[in-house]
């Protein structure tokens, strides 16, 4: 019953035939197509009563006749999409019956000012039809009317007003019709202001949206040709010396911890500009999961750990075991990765790292605490606004690009989260970051 009543609502009924490639002017014809056809049914049906009840039951049949004549197949050419053929039936039609009862009245030597109805029907044809369809509906139109008022001067001299309510009727009518359809240019012209001020903020967005890409890219090919192209070099320039086997025992150990070093480095590098890039497809879909948050830390822990090591530093991973996030899990680890490897190299040796979460309402915090070198505060508002990709030696020297953080963000916003940090020139910092802990 529901599904029913949801069928012969307003807007249903009004959208018969109506699909999404039609442009906004076309809608609203048809729109008014289906509000004409409405409005002439529901005449149809309480004159029909009005007749049953009392009248003869001929006039009922007439309008039963009117109905098949004109709504049905309407209807039907709306929902075939047979729109130009719609707009031009309605429109000649409804002519067409009116020139009808101008002759039927004329047998009866009646009149009834039916050539206001055809004032009436100028302005649905000036709204339904464009340029040289108008000039032809016009013509129509005038013809009709002199037709009518032909049909009218041929009765005889002592006629008089058949009904003075029919006359009324007329006057209601015709009046209908030019209100329905300055209302639809005024509708129309409201929408197309509409229309035209959501394109150019779609346009302005489009704008924004190419301008950080391109921004992005410009970055991207930096990081390929300096950030990436420098540590394998370095690698090659490594392994070189190690062939060359005048090394000792000692040397050799220094240069393979260097060399894991490196391609862990490279390796994370790889993994940023790689997931960056399958953000920028449109067709990428992330893997929406539930996530254990401390195993996560745990696993980020560990790719860190010979670097954790080389440092003499503490790493606590203080996130409670029932402790749940929602997102792309992969993404997940990569943020963490990012910003745990941000820790270790700009914490000074023998220091600690304190990693927590704690939930609150619909979302996990998640927070990184370093003892390390700090940040400005200038600096740290425009890495967080991803206006620049802080590129800084570590505590040991450590080379790095200033993109984990950067890609960390846009991680964060694409998994319905939020970055922010605090910190102090010297004495450290704290990163948090926030994950959905219910499904999204």
């Amino acid at each position: 019953m529901n599904i029913v009543m949801k069928n012969l609502s307003w807007e249903n009924l009004c959208s018969t035939g109506i699909h999404p490639n039609l442009s906004p002017l076309d809608e609203q014809r048809i729109r008014l197509c289906n509000v004409l056809n409405i409005c002439c049914l529901v005449l149809q049906l309480i004159l029909s009563l009005m007749d049953f009840f009392w009248g003869d039951g001929a006039i009922m049949v007439i309008l039963m006749v009117v109905f098949a004549i004109i709504n049905l197949p309407l209807y039907l050419m709306l929902k075939a999409y047979h729109y130009r053929v719609c707009f031009i039936y309605i429109f000649v039609v409804t002519h067409v019956i009116l020139m009808a009862v101008a002759v039927f009245n004329q047998n009866l030597g009646k009149i009834d000012d039916l050539q206001i109805v055809v004032v009436g029907l100028s302005a649905m044809g000036m709204v339904l039809f464009d340029r040289y369809l108008q000039v032809a509906a016009i013509v129509f139109n005038v013809t009709v009317y002199w037709v009518i008022v032909l049909i009218i001067k041929d009765v005889s001299r002592d006629w008089t007003y058949g009904n003075y309510y029919s006359v009324i009727v007329n006057f209601t009518v015709c009046y209908f019709f030019i209100c329905v359809c300055v209302y639809f240019n005024k509708s129309n012209f409201r929408q197309f202001q509409a229309l035209l001020i959501r394109r150019n903020e779609q346009l302005s967005q489009q704008t924004a949206d190419l301008q950080e890409i391109n921004q992005y890219k410009d970055q991207l090919f930096a990081v390929i040709s300096h950030d990436l192209r420098s540590p394998l070099y370095h690698l090659q320039s490594t392994i070189r010396r190690l062939n060359e086997g005048h090394l000792s025992v000692d040397q050799s150990k220094q240069i393979i911890n260097e060399i894991d070093f490196k391609t862990k480095d490279v390796s994370l590098l790889l993994s940023n500009l790689l997931n960056w890039a399958n953000l920028q497809l449109s067709g990428y879909k992330s893997v929406i999961v539930e996530i254990p948050i401390r195993e996560v830390v745990e696993e980020a822990i560990l790719f860190q750990k010979e670097e954790i090591n080389a440092k003499q530093m503490q790493v606590l991973n203080q996130v409670p075991a029932i402790t749940i996030g929602w997102g792309d899990e992969n993404h997940l680890q990569l943020i963490l990765r990012n910003l745990l490897s941000n820790a270790v190299k700009f914490s000074f040796p023998a220091g600690r790292i304190i990693i927590e979460a704690e939930e609150k309402s619909d979302k996990t915090v998640i927070s990184i605490q370093d003892t390390g070198m700090g940040i400005g505060p200038e600096a740290l508002e425009m890495v967080l606004m991803g206006a620049s990709r802080l590129s800084t030696l570590g505590t040991n020297g450590e080379k790095g690009n200033g993109m984990g953080l950067w890609i960390s963000r846009e991680f964060i916003r694409k998994n319905g989260g939020e970055l922010w940090a605090t910190s102090r020139a010297g004495e450290g910092s704290t990163f948090y970051f926030t994950v959905p802990n219910r499904k999204f």
